[in-house]
C-alpha cells in the first residue's frame, strides 16, 4: 500500500508502466467535475470509476488479485483501513467477474481526504468508505489497472 499527497503522484510513475496513463488523465480531465461512472483509459486494462456516496459504520475489507487500485479523495473524507492479505480471512469468496474477495481482517485506518491518494496491490486488503468521526458525502476517483 502506498499513500502520499496527489501532487506527489509523479513520484510513483516508475512502479508500473500504466501509471504515466493515469497522470496524463488526472493532468488533462477535472475529476471533480466528472458525472459519477465508468471511463476507459485503456479498453479494461485502465478505467477510473467515478463514485458519490455517503460514508458508512463499517463494510466488510476487500481485496483484488487481477487488478490494483488507485483510490483518490475528491471531495468529503473518511478513513480507510488496510492490512496484509496474509492475515485475513475470507468471508465472502472470490468472485473473478468482479475481481473481488470480501473478508474480515484487523485493520489500521488512515485518514482520505481530497488531494490524498491510495495506492492498492492484490496483497493489500484495504477497507474504504468508513466514517471518520462524523459522516461525510465522498466523491471518489478509484483507477482499475490491470496486472
Amino acid at each position: 500500500m502506498i499513500v502520499d499527497d496527489l501532487k506527489n503522484f509523479d513520484l510513483y510513475l516508475d512502479l508500473n508502466k500504466n501509471f504515466k496513463k493515469v497522470s496524463d488523465f488526472l493532468t488533462k480531465n477535472d475529476l471533480s467535475d466528472m458525472p459519477t461512472g465508468s471511463y476507459e483509459l485503456d479498453g479494461r486494462n485502465i478505467y477510473v470509476n467515478i463514485d458519490e456516496y455517503e460514508t458508512k459504520q463499517s463494510s466488510f475489507p476487500e481485496a483484488h488479485r487481477n487488478y490494483l487500485d488507485i483510490q483518490i479523495i475528491l471531495k468529503g473524507h473518511e478513513k480507510i483501513g488496510y492490512a496484509d492479505y496474509k492475515t485475513g480471512k475470507t468471508e465472502i469468496a472470490y468472485n473473478p467477474e468482479k475481481d473481488i474477495e470480501f473478508l474480515s481482517a484487523d485493520c489500521e485506518f488512515l485518514k482520505a481526504y481530497k488531494g490524498r491518494f491510495f495506492i492498492f496491490y492484490p496483497q493489500d486488503i484495504h477497507q474504504p468508505c468508513i466514517t471518520d468521526g462524523e459522516k461525510s458525502n465522498v466523491k471518489k476517483a478509484v483507477f482499475k489497472i490491470k496486472l
